[in-house]
C-alpha cells in the first residue's frame, strides 16, 4: 500500500512547531528590532498563559495630536475605524488602498507615525503619498506595489525599497509587527523623508509637487489578508524661523538640553519632539555629504585660529563621527567663553554670557545654511 509523504510543517500544528534560533537569526539580519518594550510582547506570549494579555501601548504616549484621519470612503476592501485599519479582513484577492481625508497642506512641514500591529507578508505593504490622481481601486484585484508605481505617488515597503515612477531602490530595513514607521513631508521645499522606529532612514525623495490644483495625501496600500495598522500621531506646523532654529538646535544635544531647561521654550520643545530624532550612524557618508558642519557650525569666525595652530593632536584628527564633531565644537566654544570672561564688563553675569553663545550659535548656524 502506497501511504504519501506528508510535509513536517503541514504534519505539525502550528503550536508546537519548533524554531531554529540559529535560523530565525540569519533570517533577520536585514531586518529591524521591534520598537515595543512590553514584558510579554504579544508574538511571544503563550495562548495558554495565566497573565491578562495587555495591549500593546508603546510609543503611542509621545503624541495624541490627529491632524488627520483615515478616509473611510476610500476603500470598501477595508475596515476603517478611527485611527485603525485592516485590510482585508476575510481574504485577499487584491490590492487595497486607503488615503487620508485631508491634504497635506502647502508650505507647511508634516509628520505622522504609524505603528504595525499585524504580521506583514504577500506581495507588498507601503507607506507614503499620493496625488489625488492616484486611482484607489486601480488594483483592487491585481497583487501590486501601488505606491509609487508612477510619477504620481512615493512608496517605502515592508520589504525595505522605496518606488517612485515605477523604479525601485535599497532604502531601509525590512519591518513586520511591532515597528513605528514615521513619515515627514517638506511641503515647504518638497521632500520626503521616512522614519523607522524613529530613526531617520534618510531623505528618500525630493521634488514633491507644491503647485496649486495638486493634492498630496497620506496613503498606505496593502495586498497582505487581515494585516492591520494604527494611526498614532498627526501634526502640521508651519515653515518659520521659530521651526528652522529647532532643526539646527536639535543636531546638539548639549544645546537642547540649555533650550529646553528655559521655560518660555519647554513647550517649543516638546510640540516640536521629532525633530529630536537621531540620523543614522553613517560615519563614510557622514566624511562624504556633511564636511560642511566643521566651517559653518560654531566656529565660522574662530576657524582661523585654529588654522593657524600647526600642532594637532591625535585625538583630533581622530573626529570621524557626527556626535564627536558636536561635542568637540561645544568644548571648544566653552573654552572660548572662559578665556573671554575677564574682558566683559562688571555688569555682565555668566548667565547672560550663556545667552549670548547660545544666540551666536543659533545665528551662525542659521544664516550659514541659509
Amino acid at each position: 500500500m502506497f501511504i504519501p509523504k506528508i510535509h513536517s510543517e503541514m504534519a505539525c500544528p502550528t503550536r508546537y512547531r519548533l524554531i531554529n534560533p540559529s535560523t530565525s537569526k540569519a533570517s533577520d539580519e536585514n531586518g529591524s528590532v521591534s520598537f515595543c518594550n512590553c514584558e510579554y510582547p504579544v508574538g511571544m506570549r503563550w495562548r495558554h498563559t495565566t497573565k491578562k494579555a495587555v495591549k500593546c501601548k508603546c510609543g503611542e504616549d509621545a503624541s495624541s495630536r490627529l491632524d488627520w484621519t483615515w478616509d473611510a470612503e476610500s476603500t470598501s476592501e477595508t475596515v476603517v475605524s478611527g485611527k485603525k485599519v485592516i485590510f482585508h479582513p476575510v481574504y485577499s484577492q487584491g490590492t487595497s488602498v486607503v488615503r487620508g481625508n485631508e491634504p497635506l497642506m502647502r508650505g507647511r512641514h508634516h509628520y505622522w507615525e504609524i505603528k504595525i500591529l499585524s504580521t506583514l507578508s504577500g506581495t507588498d505593504i507601503m507607506f507614503g503619498i499620493g496625488t489625488d490622481k492616484v486611482d484607489l481601486r486601480r488594483h483592487r484585484f491585481a497583487f501590486a506595489s501601488v505606491l509609487g508605481l508612477d510619477d504620481q505617488s512615493w512608496g517605502y515597503s515592508y520589504r525595505g525599497l522605496a518606488q517612485h515612477n515605477g523604479q525601485l531602490k535599497y532604502y531601509g530595513k525590512k519591518f513586520s509587527q511591532g515597528r513605528i514607521i514615521g513619515i515627514y513631508v517638506d511641503m515647504h521645499r518638497g521632500t520626503l523623508e521616512f522614519f523607522l522606529n524613529r530613526r531617520s532612514l534618510g531623505r528618500a525623495y525630493t521634488g514633491i509637487p507644491r503647485e496649486d490644483g495638486v493634492k498630496i495625501f497620506p496613503m498606505i496600500s496593502s495586498t497582505s489578508a487581515k494585516s492591520s495598522i494604527k494611526l498614532i500621531n498627526a501634526a502640521s506646523f508651519e515653515d518659520s524661523l521659530r521651526f528652522s532654529c529647532m532643526k539646527v538646535i536639535c543636531k546638539y544635544p548639549k544645546l537642547l538640553e540649555q533650550v529646553n531647561g528655559i521655560p518660555g521654550l519647554r513647550q517649543t520643545v516638546q510640540e516640536l519632539w521629532f525633530l529630536q530624532f537621531k540620523d543614522p550612524k553613517r560615519p563614510g557618508e557622514f566624511a562624504q555629504n556633511n564636511l560642511h558642519l566643521a566651517d559653518e557650525a560654531v566656529l565660522c569666525g574662530k576657524k582661523l585660529k585654529l588654522l593657524g595652530d600647526t600642532t594637532v593632536t591625535a585625538e583630533q584628527s581622530e573626529i570621524n563621527t557626527e556626535a564627536e564633531i558636536y561635542d568637540n565644537l561645544l568644548k571648544k566654544e566653552d573654552v572660548g567663553g572662559e578665556t573671554e570672561k575677564p574682558s566683559r564688563g562688571n555688569g555682565t553675569s555668566e548667565s547672560n554670557s550663556d545667552n549670548d553663545d547660545l544666540s551666536v550659535m543659533i545665528s551662525r548656524e542659521f544664516f550659514c545654511n541659509h
